[in-house]
Order: C-alpha cells, then structure tokens, then sequence
C-alpha cells in the first residue's frame, strides 16, 4: 500500500483502499505492457473468467472484457482520486510503467509503482486529465484491439466507477467542503469536475469520461452505453446506471 493515499480512504471505499502499492509486486505481478501480447492477454481473461463457469468461457470476448474492466478500474480509481482530491497530486500510473497483480480468483486488485517513482511526475498533464491520458486511454486502445469492444463501453465504465469515487471523497470546491483546500487540491479537483462532466466549460466538452455519462433526472448519473454485463450467466446488471434497463422501463 501507499499509507499517505490510504489514510485517506474513506471507509466507503475501503475495498480498494490498497489498490496501488509501490515496489515490483509478487512474482506474478504482470507488467501491463505484457498485455499488448495477445496470448498474454487471453491468458489473463482465462484466469478471471475460470470461476464464473464455462457458460461465461464461451460468451462474446467483447462482454468479458468489459466486465474484467470493471474491476481494472475499481483497483485503480479508489487510490488514484483518493491521491488527487485528498492530497492534491496525481500518483505515477502511467500505462507502461505499472505492474498488475490478480488476486486467486483471476480478478484485478492491486497496481505497482516501481520503487522510487512516487516523487516523479508521471503523467503528462496534472488531475484526471492526466489520468486519461497517462493510463485509461492506452488501456481502452489496448481492450479495442485485442477483442474489437467498442471503446465508448470502457470509457463508460470508467466514467461511472470514477464518478461514485469522486463523489464518496467529496470536497469539490464550491461545494461547501473544500475551504482551506491547499491550492494543488484546489485544482485537481476542478480538473475532476471538469473530466467527468460535474462542471461545464473546455475540460468537460474534450472529456471522454464526461461524455460517456448522462444526468438523470432523479440525480443519477448514468452511462449512455450499455457495459453488456447483463449478457453474462449469473452476473447482476448494474441497475439504475443501466440504459437498456431505463429504456425497458419507458
């Protein structure tokens, strides 16, 4: 773990509180590299898909993907938000420069920083934004190419993991929370608002987080595209968030 971000944590978020640690990992820490390799990358989904049963082996790689993603970006998200509205700087993620590791059920759950790197300034642009462009856009360019999903799918499963985070730390300026926020908090959290669509102006129309959500009317952010979820044995949808759901029930 990295015990400045995770004393940040909110117990809400708890589940991910150690989701990037600093060091090369176990010996199955994968280099996220490694992915662009397509035997790895298959053997990786293999791995995640081996409890779910053979009916889930056999659906569309497109969906599987999309639901292995979803808790990619869990593990990243909680610590990655954490560091830049809690402490106002982003951590080192990008795409090339991390290891993975999976937990014994094939599933994400913990990003390295190589040792010595949390000083240095790894992303090209400072907040979210740098994010987007350090680490989920290579991530979704490498998804699309290995099984064809659609990125607008992965953007929106960023979008919506990342928005429930940013909304359990809270403290966005003008929100009544962020009084005597150190300026660098200050201006990662508008960066956050900006990217996923809370405030409007430049940041929020170049976004592709915040174009994959859309208001809804009872406050709920929703994602525009559906992640395909439903389409797998024995796994929930994911509810209100869920387009298909809301045009079955109009």
């Amino acid at each position: 773990m990295i015990a400045e971000v995770a004393a940040k944590v909110p117990d809400s978020l708890a589940t991910y509180r150690n989701g990037v640690a600093e060091g090369q990992g176990g010996p199955g820490a994968l280099p996220l590299g490694a992915l662009r390799d397509a035997a790895v990358f298959d053997a990786t989904l293999a791995a995640f898909g081996a409890g779910f049963g053979a009916e889930f082996q056999i659906a569309d790689p497109r969906i599987r993907v999309s639901y292995w993603s979803q808790f990619y970006l869990a593990a990243l998200a909680t610590p990655a938000l954490t560091a830049l509205i809690r402490l106002g700087r982003p951590l080192p993620l990008a795409f090339d420069a991390v290891s993975l590791e999976i937990d014994t059920s094939g599933r994400p759950c913990r990003f390295y920083i190589p040792a010595g790197r949390l000083g240095c300034a790894a992303c090209p642009a400072p907040g979210l934004s740098g994010l987007v462009e350090a680490h989920l856009r290579p991530f979704v360019e490498l998804c699309h190419a290995r099984c064809g999903i659609a990125p607008r799918i992965l953007w929106g499963n960023a979008a919506v993991i990342l928005d429930y985070v940013a909304q359990e730390l809270g403290t966005l300026p003008g929100d009544g929370q962020g009084a005597g926020m150190a300026p660098n908090c200050a201006s990662a959290c508008e960066d956050v608002a900006a990217c996923l669509g809370w405030r409007a102006g430049p940041g929020c129309a170049r976004s592709p987080l915040a174009q994959a959500l859309c208001p809804a009317a009872s406050g709920c952010r929703r994602r525009r595209v559906c992640c395909l979820r439903h389409r797998l044995p024995g796994v929930p949808s994911c509810g209100a968030l869920c387009p298909v759901a809301c045009t079955a029930q109009r």
